[in-house]
């Protein structure tokens, strides 16, 4: 499955009226509340635009968890059965061991105490107030996102399904001790969980294999060839798997590739014959839910297994819908990435020159981009 890397840089926003204050300069360092225990992380918090004091408190709360997960995620152990599961078998996938397990400590290093020795992450920059309208979209049978990424950059904005997650240590204290739930790995996401998600969409922190076209040299026996390289890390699809984007406002017949959030689609990535062996190692889910998996094994001694990828055939994956969803995931939309970027686009909005949002599209359609327009104007008024 090609993976295409959208051509953005992110300093285009500064030159678009709209987006202006989107990726403005961070006011500052979050403080933590007085009092507050834990260590002191090289990696500091900064920004909170819409945030209150409260949320402040879960999104901090949450990176001290997710620096905590990764923690528990070293050393790889390519032959564990997480790392089976997750990234698949060694025979298929070695060639990307190395990528996993340097990506893996990348995100490790946000667990770095202030002036230790060592390599620290970028700072990190926090929102509550969704300056690109995508915390809405989803729907009542998948839901929404609860945080999404903005063009690879250490930039979260969280949603408000991000603060219905539950702390760490509470929830996996809870379902170890839950006969019917215990081994359900999807029943351990965490706000630690979506944290490490999102940072492994940081082009400093999760790379991922690149494939385009390309044309073939002079005299080659085939007119493409296909150039493999390096790039940030967004969200895996199923291949051959097609949905319709809903929106309302827009075309009816758009179709989009379902991305792999949740257990279910993330080991999918691993064992159906459609997949690339790279796709989960791609596919910021699976570093997020080996992380999980690593710390419930180190705090309970067991890992939780389910689901297990046992089905006839497959085509009755790819033709059933409620197999491919298989738990329900309340905390990513499956037909839309959590990374957006930002293009420099002429859009017709109120006689001015604005800049489109692309969800994870690299091109719209005219037509497309009025509809956005108009939404985003619905959204404002």
């Amino acid at each position: 499955m090609l993976a295409f890397q959208p051509p953005l840089v992110l300093p285009v926003l500064l030159a678009c009226s709209l987006f202006t204050n989107t990726l403005a300069h961070p006011n500052g360092i979050i403080a933590e509340d007085k009092g507050s225990p834990g260590p002191q992380y090289a990696t500091s918090l900064t920004g909170g635009e819409g945030c209150d004091a409260n949320e402040l408190s879960h999104i901090h709360a949450g990176f001290q968890e997710m620096a905590i997960i990764f923690q528990a995620a070293l050393p790889y152990e390519p032959i564990g059965q997480p790392a089976v599961e997750l990234f698949g078998p060694p025979n298929l996938v070695g060639n990307y061991t190395s990528m996993i397990e340097t990506n893996l400590q990348r995100a490790a290093n946000f667990g770095k105490l202030e002036a230790s020795e060592g390599p620290a992450n970028s700072d990190i920059h926090v929102r509550c107030d969704d300056p690109l309208g995508v915390c809405r979209f989803g729907n009542p049978r998948e839901g929404s996102h609860a945080a999404y990424n903005i063009g690879n950059e250490p930039h979260i904005v969280f949603c408000s399904d991000y603060f219905l997650l539950d702390p760490l240590k509470k929830r996996v204290d809870k379902n170890a001790e839950d006969q019917t739930e215990k081994d359900k790995l999807t029943e351990y996401y965490t706000r630690a969980t979506l944290w490490a998600r999102m940072v492994m969409h940081f082009s400093e922190v999760g790379k991922a294999i690149v494939t385009r076209p390309v044309p073939g040299p002079p005299n080659s026996t085939t007119e493409w060839t296909i150039s493999m390289t390096e790039g940030s890390m967004n969200t895996s699809v199923l291949a051959g798997v097609m949905n319709e984007r809903p929106d309302p406002n827009g075309r009816s017949d758009i179709q989009t590739l379902k991305y792999a959030y949740g257990v279910t689609r993330a080991k999918l990535l691993t064992v159906l014959s459609t997949q690339m062996p790279y796709d989960a190692a791609n596919n910021a889910e699976n570093y997020a839910l080996y992380a999980q998996a690593r710390y419930v094994m180190r705090e309970k001694g067991f890992y939780p297994s389910i689901p297990i990828m046992d089905f006839p055939n497959e085509a009755t994956v790819l033709t059933n819908e409620n197999l491919q969803d298989g738990e329900k995931v309340r905390w990513a939309f499956f037909d839309m990435t959590d990374v957006v970027y930002v293009f420099p686009m002429l859009c017709l909005c109120e006689e001015v020159l604005i800049c489109c949002v692309v969800l994870g599209q690299p091109i719209w359609s005219w037509k497309e981009i009025q509809s956005f327009s108009r939404l985003r104007r619905r959204g404002s008024a």
